[in-house]
């Protein structure tokens, strides 16, 4: 027989003690990860470090993917008030749009491990970790959008997919990081002439 076990309790229905001790875990996980990669942290470390049972770990969060998910989270909240807190520069959209993806793109050159942990969680096949996830997957589109007001959407996901997958060829080791850059630029000079 089957039985339906319930999931972690959304963040926001959390009593205040529980609130810190889930943004601790949230906080350790962010450091191991800006330490080391996704793939050679253990749960249970992340657990150990936090102060918290194992079991307790997991009242928050069902897996290490719905952990790190929230990890992703963190650090693009933080990756999004640094990019808010230095305008884009350039005079024309085209130089704002490159401004702001340039950016991105040195966050992620600066540590890989998060752009590792970012396609992991795009073919998560747990629901939890995909649920997290799925709003935090339009990083590109609302740096862009957020550079240049009524930017054209076609603009936004041609860029977002020149910028993904030269990022994905990078990581692999099938492109340099400048031809990642360079994707970019010529894209934009493509979509954005002078």
């Amino acid at each position: 027989m089957v039985t339906d076990v319930p999931g972690p309790a959304a963040p926001e229905s959390l009593r205040k003690d529980q609130r810190e001790r889930r943004a601790r875990i949230v906080r350790t996980g962010l450091r191991g990860l800006s330490g080391g990669d996704y793939d050679k942290i253990k749960v249970s470390d992340v657990a150990r470090d936090a102060e918290v049972a194992l079991g307790t770990l997991y009242r928050y969060f069902s897996s290490k993917e719905h952990l790190f998910a929230a990890v992703f989270d963190e650090w693009q909240d933080g990756l999004r008030r640094r990019l808010d807190r230095h305008p884009p520069a350039g005079d024309t959209d085209a130089d704002r749009l490159r401004s702001v993806l340039h950016a991105a793109i040195r966050a992620f050159q600066t540590q890989p491990q998060f752009y590792r942990l970012m396609i992991v969680l795009q073919t998560t096949d747990d629901p939890r970790a995909a649920e997290v996830y799925a709003p935090l997957d339009t990083l590109f589109a609302d740096v862009m959008r957020a550079a240049v007001d009524g930017v054209d959407e076609t603009v936004v996901s041609t860029l977002r997919a020149v910028a993904d997958q030269g990022l994905r060829a990078w990581i692999s080791g099938r492109l340099p990081i400048e031809g990642v850059y360079q994707g970019v630029d010529d894209t934009l000079g493509l979509l954005c002439p002078r």
